[in-house]
């Protein structure tokens, strides 16, 4: 009795601090260098969301339908919610003015190495055949500078 006490108290506690990962959370939960970006793209019209996102086993997720961003809370013990977040942002950003995915049109230059893990992924996990757009995302989203040049791409395309 004991020990089926102590392993149904183990379950649950387990099963607590799941659910409290998964949990949604508050978009101040992003670095704050992010936090000018956040509010670049609210202000264009854009949701944000730290939840989980509707398409099970991703991280991020945007939809131009709904121009929401999906940002999984599973991204911040994993320690690439910022890298999360700008990868989506820049599928918002492709998505303006019309809300079908374009191109920025930012001339890529990736590292042999990354070009074939970027690749991989894709052919892995992408059902659309634009490598175009993941081919920026992916891009953006290790870049110093990504906030800024981010905010340019938002003021430029969508109006």
């Amino acid at each position: 009795m004991q020990k089926l006490n102590h392993e149904y108290r183990s379950s649950l506690l387990l099963g607590l601090i799941v659910a409290s990962t998964l949990a949604p959370k508050p978009l101040s939960t992003l670095p704050a260098d992010l936090h000018p970006l956040v509010s670049a793209l609210q202000a264009k019209g854009f949701t944000i969301r730290i939840a989980l996102p509707p398409v099970r086993s991703s991280y991020g997720l945007y939809q131009s339908k709904s121009k929401t961003l999906w940002i999984s809370p599973l991204t911040f013990p994993l320690e690439i919610s910022r890298p999360t977040f700008l990868h989506e942002a820049v599928h918002a950003i492709q998505s303006c003015p019309s809300g079908m995915l374009t191109p920025l049109g930012w001339t890529v230059s990736l590292n042999p190495v990354v070009e074939r893990e970027i690749s991989a992924i894709l052919i892995r996990n992408y059902h659309h055949g634009n490598r175009a757009l993941e081919q920026e995302a992916f891009f953006i989203q290790g870049q110093k500078d990504a906030v800024p040049r981010l905010i340019g791409a938002l003021k430029q395309r969508c109006p």
